[in-house]
């Protein structure tokens, strides 16, 4: 297996990588629509426990993916970065959207 350059990475595997990045999408256009909507911070909290774990859900593919492509040596040190930003941009994004929300 030769190891993926990121250009066919995306091209490859164009769905998990919008599974991943549609949830930013969602997460940015929804929590502060039910955090407005809400008046209880116990409901909003909940809200936003239940967007988080569907982030969990979303990344899954592309984590699984990551792994494994990255551990049999299949993509190259570039795509394992660009994958890995691709990654922590939507798990980071949400908690520092989280954060800012809380506060």
């Amino acid at each position: 297996m030769a190891p993926l350059r990121p250009e066919e990475f995306f091209e490859e595997y164009l769905l998990q990588i919008l599974a991943s990045c549609s949830y930013i999408a969602v997460f940015i256009v929804s929590m502060p629509a039910f955090y407005s909507a809400t008046p209880s911070p116990l409901l909003r909290e909940l809200w936003l426990m239940c967007l988080l774990i569907l982030c969990h859900v979303a990344n899954w593919p592309l984590l699984q993916l990551r792994w494994y492509l990255w551990f049999r040596g299949g993509l190259t040190p570039y795509a394992g970065f660009m994958v890995t930003m691709l990654l922590f941009g939507s798990f980071g994004l949400p908690f520092m959207l989280l954060i800012d929300m809380l506060h």
